[in-house]
């Protein structure tokens, strides 16, 4: 998806870059886009690199700004070495003076398959040498972005007895004390069990984000630090993984 997003402000870019002509007419600008999307649609990367000025900014979906002709060469040149192609449609062309801009749609396919739809905004530049080349592109799909992938997340169960119950509930108790140091150690939710026939038998179900993290604090100094102060008595401590 990624490679296919830059396909589009490669083709939208395709303003005008090698035509020159009077301020005010915005017919340069056009037919540079025309040549990009030539050039995208022939694999022809010099082309393209060749529309844009020395300084331009690329400003990619999903990513960094960035300036220059060896940024313009990696960011389009992975879309054609992805095999992408497709169509530029400019939908308002303007200049005035020296500066002038581009807005429109873009199609990208690949091996005839549809890739992506999206829009596009080309600001061009007339140079001293009265060739216009786009100057930044940005550009973004018309496809809702991807949900944010969640932290698999594993499950830990562990067993104990504690000398004193009422010191060991102390420290779960709100969010701070013990639920604080297992969240900054991989193990964010925590449910707190206690049998109602025996008070000193206790256990934890932890949801582990970090499992190595977790692991190492509690076989840490630390770890066995809070065990001491919560009376949990390590020798009955029995743990049980989750069964994926």
């Amino acid at each position: 998806m990624h490679k296919t997003i830059w396909l589009l402000p490669l083709l939208l870019i395709s303003v005008a870059c090698g035509q020159s002509g009077p301020a005010g007419d915005a017919s340069a600008i056009k037919a540079g886009s025309a040549t990009w999307e030539k050039a995208l649609n022939e694999g022809d990367i010099e082309t393209i690199v060749g529309l844009y000025a020395q300084d331009a900014k690329i400003m990619p979906p999903n990513g960094v700004t960035r300036t220059g002709g060896d940024a313009v060469r990696e960011e389009f040149g992975a879309m054609l070495a992805a095999g992408l192609g497709g169509e530029l449609t400019s939908v308002e062309a303007r200049a005035a003076g020296n500066i002038g801009y581009n807005i429109g749609t873009y199609r990208l396919e690949a091996d005839g398959a549809l890739v992506d739809t999206g829009k596009f905004v080309e600001i061009w530049h007339r140079g001293d040498d009265g060739v216009w080349r786009i100057a930044s592109d940005i550009w973004n799909s018309d496809k809702p972005a991807a949900p944010e992938a969640k932290p698999k997340m594993t499950h830990l169960m562990g067993i104990h007895k504690v000398g004193d119950p009422g010191v060991w509930l102390a420290a779960w108790r709100g969010a701070e004390g013990r639920r604080k140091d297992f969240a900054a150690n991989g193990a964010p939710h925590v449910h707190v069990m206690q049998s109602p026939d025996d008070p000193g038998m206790t256990g934890l179900i932890i949801g582990l984000e970090d499992p190595e993290a977790f692991d190492a604090w509690l076989n840490s100094e630390a770890g066995a630090a809070a065990a001491a102060e919560d009376t949990v008595d390590l020798s009955t401590l029995v743990l049980l993984k989750e069964v994926e």
